[in-house]
């Protein structure tokens, strides 16, 4: 019975979300105890109460496309598109032309970039997001920068990734 609840709670997030959760499925037919600690992740990542909308969802963007998975970049897309981002903003995003977004924002989408993608520390941009957002702000776009990241390694490990192929991806 319980299962039931759990995917038919699953199911209204898909609606949502527009994205099909498999692997989510799966975790639930398999173990809800390890079903209730991948929902933790969640937890971490929203809500979005300390950077603007914008800053937040680029850090998501550019961190599931770290992670090159397509139903996961998909469903970052329509979460942007939910919280009222543009098309073209969003677009601009996927596509890393940023130049003439704010300080901030580009500071985001490179710090996104070089931690996820890269690897690496960026000091610069660190310094830019802290100056605007302050250090909540700074911890909220890691947290979503990083969830974004974590999700798609979840899903590949567990064989449900989708090779992403942004040209593909519905705006």
């Amino acid at each position: 019975m319980i299962v039931k609840i759990v995917k038919y709670l699953i199911e209204r997030s898909e609606a949502r979300i527009g994205v099909i959760f498999d692997y989510v499925h799966k975790i639930a037919e398999t173990d809800i105890g390890l079903l209730s600690r991948y929902n933790k992740i969640f937890g971490f990542l929203d809500p979005n109460r300390k950077v603007p909308p914008l800053a937040y969802h680029t850090a998501r963007i550019t961190g599931a496309l770290s992670a090159d998975c397509g139903t996961c970049v998909q469903a970052e897309i329509n979460l942007a598109k939910n919280a009222g981002m543009e098309n073209e903003i969003i677009s601009k995003i996927l596509h890393f032309d940023i130049n003439d977004f704010p300080p901030e924002i580009i500071a985001t989408a490179q710090l996104a970039k070089s931690v996820t993608s890269e690897r690496i520390d960026n000091p610069e941009a660190r310094n830019i997001i802290q100056d605007k957002f302050g250090e909540k702000g700074l911890i909220e776009i890691s947290f979503a920068m990083s969830g974004a990241a974590l999700l798609p390694n979840v899903k590949r490990a567990m064989g449900y990734a989708t090779a992403c192929d942004i040209n593909l991806m519905k705006l």
